[in-house]
């Protein structure tokens, strides 16, 4: 998209947003901010999805005004999007508690080991449950700490943090991690053939990171792709958040379609491709093949080409990403050896 289409698109949905907060059409302003992020324009995304939350909710506390505000602490709302669009932007939870003293966050139970470790000192709390407001002044969307510390493209990616998961110390991961399905009903999905066809010539384990894991579909993907593909029982990805990112930090790399497995690769800083068929309505950028908000993580479109091409692709990308990430961690490693020589 040249720069002139940007900005006209860019102007034609910021007027739709500012029809939507006159109205107070809340619900019309959450799909508004999705549309400004596939359009890369993420500081109108964020202020648009943070104004939604901050309208609807049942708290009353001044909104956060930033980093250069005074308060004594901040109640973090929960998402009213997804649990992938959740995962996009939990790291600024980690800005915040750089700059105040106590924060509260209201998540989804299921994130709170993942949260705690990796932002220590924050209180997770369940969104129905009534938090203790005493020390805390101020009340922020998660959206509107992306609003503040991840406002462009290269905020986003010089400011990533990658989430921690349970990951035993020394432990290197290994083999690579595929995930074929996903709950929503507006995607077309690669056929079992498709991937067998792929998995065939990988010459690594191969571990499943399929939430709602079907064992008829797993059997045939290995009777298919002559591959012993390791299940991912006995964790319920449903339930256990915490064990499914440690099963997916455990592997060297992520070839999924667009699911809870591909956000969850990449708030880990774990390599990943994701596949995307045309036209599926996800909040992926409608153009290029990365996103700011996980730098391991690459994006592959179908186009014109049959599912096994775009799989092949995948598969192809997600080596030299694979190569990369790890040529990085062994030169980092290999410069504090020489410094505690």
């Amino acid at each position: 998209m040249d720069n002139t289409a940007g900005t006209t698109a860019r102007q034609r949905i910021a007027q739709q947003a500012e029809t939507a907060v006159a109205n107070q059409q809340w619900s019309r302003l959450r799909f508004i901010g999705n549309r400004f992020e596939r359009a890369r324009c993420y500081r109108d995304c964020w202020f648009a999805l943070a104004q939604a939350s901050e309208a609807t909710t049942q708290h009353q506390l001044p909104i956060w005004q930033g980093p250069d505000a005074s308060c004594s602490g901040v109640l973090v709302l929960p998402t009213t999007r997804d649990l992938g669009d959740e995962l996009r932007i939990l790291r600024f939870i980690g800005d915040l508690k750089a700059h105040v003293a106590k924060v509260v966050v209201l998540s989804d139970p299921r994130l709170h080991p993942l949260l705690e470790r990796s932002f220590p000192g924050v209180i997770c709390c369940d969104p129905s449950e009534i938090p203790p407001h005493a020390q805390l002044s101020h009340m922020a969307a998660q959206e509107r700490l992306a609003y503040w510390f991840g406002s462009d493209e290269q905020q986003l990616q010089g400011n990533f943090r990658p989430l921690k998961a349970a990951v035993t110390a020394g432990d290197k991961p290994k083999g690579i991690g595929i995930s074929w399905f996903s709950k929503s009903r507006n995607k077309t999905l690669p056929a079992v053939e498709d991937w067998a066809s792929v998995l065939k010539n990988i010459r690594q384990p191969l571990q499943s990171l399929q939430y709602l894991e079907k064992p008829a579909r797993i059997r045939a993907l290995r009777e298919l792709s002559a591959q012993r593909i390791r299940s991912s029982q006995p964790i319920d990805q449903m339930l256990d958040l915490d064990g499914f990112a440690a099963q997916v930090a455990g592997v060297r790399g992520v070839l999924t379609i667009s699911n809870t497995t591909a956000h969850l690769a990449g708030a880990l800083g774990v390599p990943c491709v994701v596949i995307l068929d045309n036209g599926s309505i996800t909040n992926w950028p409608d153009h290029g093949d990365t996103t700011p908000l996980y730098p391991s993580t690459r994006l592959i479109r179908r186009g014109g080409d049959d599912w096994a091409t775009t799989l092949r692709r995948g598969w192809r990308t997600l080596r030299s990403l694979i190569s990369a990430q790890e040529g990085i961690v062994m030169q980092s490693s290999s410069i504090k050896s020489s410094e505690t020589a």
